[in-house]
């Protein structure tokens, strides 16, 4: 069920979120490189990457390098992932690569997230630049910087990507689409429409 957003002080600043492993081929440095240049431009933000990986020590110390460590939370492996998505004003997939598409960014559509990502593998076919996400390349810090900064300062556009997000995911990702493909297969097969509404008989 979709869960309702925690309540947040207007004054707050918004909140940049990432739900990945810590690899190289996350991008999880080029993210935080990123935040950094908006700190030093005095941009306001908070940032909660999470998950767990070889790198996570690494990219620890390199937020306290880039002297962000006191608004970047990289608390490592979570039990519930599911605030990261419904109270977050931004979603990032930094991907150097992906071996497909990205269930993370499906979570951030569903929860009416804007996302920014890389053009890499699937995501440019589940994601459309300027209607429900950003979409820049990977590895470089100055164009993730700069649609940062475009979100970030302009909540109108955050406004209008959250709607589009969920557009996406009702229109390409959702149960009742999916289940809509599976009955157009079964119909092509000719199996009756009845045998699948009923499920599987146990025997």
């Amino acid at each position: 069920a979709d869960a309702a957003p925690q309540a947040r002080d207007a004054n707050d600043p918004p909140v940049v979120t990432c739900v990945s492993r810590q690899d190289p081929r996350k991008g999880v440095d080029v993210l935080l490189k990123a935040l950094g240049k908006l700190a030093q431009e005095g941009i306001p933000f908070k940032a909660k990457l999470a998950g767990p990986g070889r790198l996570l020590e690494n990219h620890r110390a390199l937020a306290k390098q880039l002297g962000i460590a006191d608004r970047v939370e990289l608390p490592g492996r979570v039990e519930d992932i599911h605030p990261y998505f419904t109270d977050s004003d931004i979603y990032v997939l930094p991907s150097l690569a992906e071996a497909s598409g990205s269930v993370s960014v499906l979570e951030a559509l569903r929860a009416r997230t804007p996302v920014i990502s890389t053009r890499i593998d699937g995501m440019p076919e589940d994601l459309t630049d300027g209607k429900d996400s950003l979409l820049v390349e990977p590895g470089d810090v100055d164009s993730l910087a700069a649609a940062l900064r475009q979100l970030l300062t302009d909540s109108e556009l955050r406004r209008k990507l959250a709607v589009g997000a969920r557009q996406t995911h009702e229109a390409n990702f959702s149960a009742t689409r999916f289940v809509d493909g599976l009955r157009a297969i079964y119909t092509d097969l000719e199996i009756p429409v009845a045998a699948i509404d009923s499920g599987p008989t146990i025997q």
